[in-house]
């Protein structure tokens, strides 16, 4: 990605990332929520905000 993450989304978006299937999102500040939801790496579904696949891509240039 072109784009540059403060290093407090970085560490978000793997917290997310780490998240397993049916287990509650972290709590993200909303300042990091907003910046990770503007370059599309995560999305709010539910009242909660999942890690997208750019946002897999974000992390190791790979997805699914």
């Amino acid at each position: 990605m072109s784009k540059s993450l403060s290093p407090e989304a970085v560490e978000a978006l793997r917290r997310l990332n780490d998240v397993g299937v049916g287990q509650p999102a972290p709590q993200l500040a909303q300042s990091v929520t907003a910046e990770l939801l503007a370059g599309g790496l995560v999305a709010r579904t539910g009242g909660e905000v999942q890690i997208t696949c750019s946002g897999r891509q974000y992390l190791s240039g790979d997805c699914d």
